[in-house]
């Protein structure tokens, strides 16, 4: 049964969106035709100004290195500096959501994890920079092998990531993760989702210490009509956890529920100290570790 409450309000309209992204370059300098300076030939031209585009000062040789694909079979392609990418990447987009949304559930964890590094972003920002027009690969001859500009571009994007760790060190490989990567903007919220949210924030508030969930109805209209509307709000104690609506009270409090936990595994940090920058302030306070998800 639900307790009702005399209170109306309006349900915040929840805008769920997916990666997005401003380009940074317009086209017009993409496509641009190549200016060739003293020692510079038709092949290198263009690999040194993408390098001059991405505000790298890295040797011709290493950057063409990182835009040789491994599927040319050369010894010398970028599939080392690729591997040392992905870790790199790994490693500073995983403190920065650590640090941002320290009591994110590990599913939605690795969800963000996978739109900021997985292939379809790094590729989409490799298409941004004129990646396309630098890399060096072989499509496959056996069809069975499924290689794919995307995943190339993608591939290549990494390597860029190790030649700079590579050659320049941890702090510009960071920089170059956070002005590239981390950049882009990613909501959380829809990844928080989960399958019985009455029961997992049953289970959380115990393990939390905090009284157990009540629903109560907030308000309703045209509740004996063929669109009835009803507003479920979830409460601890005297605390109002979220609040959601539909059709039936059950709907409602489903959403309710919902709401409550992306309120909590949702929590953003505005303010907060990377790890990585630790040496770099006068006291470094870590932020909090966060809660074990709640186990059903």
């Amino acid at each position: 049964m639900f307790a009702t409450i005399t209170k109306s309000s309006a349900i915040s309209s929840k805008v769920m969106t997916a990666v997005k992204s401003a380009p940074r370059f317009s086209s017009a300098l993409l496509h641009t035709q190549p200016i060739y300076q003293e020692g510079e030939n038709e092949d290198t031209a263009p690999i040194n100004a993408l390098g001059a585009r991405l505000g790298l000062s890295l040797d011709t040789n290493v950057l063409k290195q990182a835009l040789t694909h491994k599927s040319l079979d050369s010894t010398n392609n970028n599939a080392t500096l690729e591997y040392i990418g992905k870790k790199v990447t790994g490693l500073f987009v995983t403190e920065y959501i650590h640090s941002r949304y320290p009591q994110i559930h590990p599913g939605a964890f690795n969800t963000t994890l996978r739109a900021y590094v997985g292939n379809k972003s790094f590729s989409k920002i490799a298409t941004e920079v004129g990646l396309q027009h630098t890399v060096d690969w072989k499509a496959p001859e056996d069809d069975s092998v499924k290689l794919g500009q995307s995943t190339v571009l993608a591939d290549c994007m990494h390597a860029l990531i190790g030649a700079v760790y590579q050659e320049q060190g941890q702090d510009a490989a960071k920089k170059f993760i956070h002005d590239f990567v981390l950049s882009r903007d990613f909501n959380v919220k829809p990844s928080i989702k989960v399958q019985e949210p009455k029961r997992h924030l049953s289970i959380l508030l115990k393990q939390l210490n905090k009284q157990p969930a009540i629903s109560k109805l907030v308000s309703e209209t045209g509740r004996h009509s063929s669109a009835p509307v009803f507003i479920v709000g979830v409460f601890s104690g005297e605390n109002k956890l979220g609040e959601g609506f539909g059709s039936s009270l059950k709907m409602a409090e489903f959403r309710a529920c919902q709401d409550a936990l992306t309120s909590y595994y949702g929590q953003e940090y505005k303010d907060f100290t990377l790890p990585s920058d630790a040496e770099n302030v006068d006291k470094y306070v870590a932020n909090p570790l966060g809660n074990t998800q709640a186990i059903i």
